[in-house]
């Protein structure tokens, strides 16, 4: 008995169909790699950020008190307890230099630095790695903090970690003068923000090699320039500078804050 041909139609039909489920399939496919993707990526940032947040509490709580400002009324000794504990931060971390705080904020946290700006991109405080990184002090700055230009890094966590928070300086959020302290094993630095804005990835606003006053003069003055605010405040060019860096919510620029060097204390070591 013959066998009737299908028409040559119907065989196309066939055909195309049977290519437009193949192309659906894969698509589905490679859709449900980019969902998975997308979920273990959210609960991967989830696990960091929550870890580098305990790291910090932790930090606080063991090696950070406020001490009372009558602690010492009524002696002789003029000179205050360090309230950071940089014995037991550099028994965990020898990398520690410093400890940075700004009021109005959530930054609270010891800064570190090693001999490059890479590592602690993606390390933690306990060398650990971490999309959130920590806050460090460029290699090529004196950790006694006595830089024409000190430079810090540290990444911009949704979350509100880390540096996240030099938003709020850049948006004028904070009322008043926008205060920085930073502590050493020895002293306590106060800073005062004279500058902040965005630009793009820029060498020449986290210069920290300016070796002279008249170089320094025109960094300040170009920082100046550059502030989406006006401070009231113009550091001389003898003075010291702190820069803050971290990127914006796209990763394409940066958020730059400067702040001059007012004054501080001597601690007991």
């Amino acid at each position: 008995m013959a066998v009737k041909k299908q028409p040559k139609d119907l065989s196309k039909m066939s055909k195309r169909l049977q290519n437009k489920v193949i192309r659906n399939a894969a698509l589905f496919v490679l859709f449900l790699i980019m969902f998975i993707f997308s979920v273990v990526n959210l609960i991967r940032w989830a696990v960091y950020n929550g870890k580098a947040e305990n790291l910090k509490d932790q930090l606080i709580e063991s090696s950070f008190s406020e001490i009372p400002k009558d602690k010492y009324a009524n002696t002789r000794d003029t000179k205050k307890k360090n309230p950071v504990d940089f014995d037991t931060l550099k028994d965990r971390n020898t990398d520690t230099v410093a400890w940075i705080k700004i009021p109005g904020t959530t930054v609270d946290y010891p800064i570190v630095q090693t001999t490059n700006n890479d590592y602690y991109l993606h390390k933690d405080f306990d060398r650990k790695y971490s999309t959130c990184g920590w806050i460090f002090m460029d290699f090529k700055n004196s950790a006694k903090m006595i830089d024409k230009n000190t430079v810090l890094y540290g990444h911009n966590i949704k979350s509100g970690i880390m540096f996240a928070d030099l938003q709020m300086i850049l948006d004028n959020e904070i009322e008043g003068d926008v205060n920085i302290e930073v502590y050493t094993p020895y002293e306590k630095l106060n800073y005062k923000v004279f500058s902040s804005y965005m630009t793009y990835p820029d060498d020449y606003a986290i210069k920290s090699n300016i070796v002279d006053d008249e170089t320094q003069g025109a960094f300040i003055r170009e920082m100046l320039d550059r502030s989406e605010t006006i401070y009231n405040l113009v550091p001389y060019k003898t003075d010291r500078v702190l820069t803050l860096s971290t990127c914006d919510d796209s990763g394409a620029k940066r958020i730059l804050v400067h702040a001059v060097y007012v004054g501080g204390e001597i601690y007991k070591y």
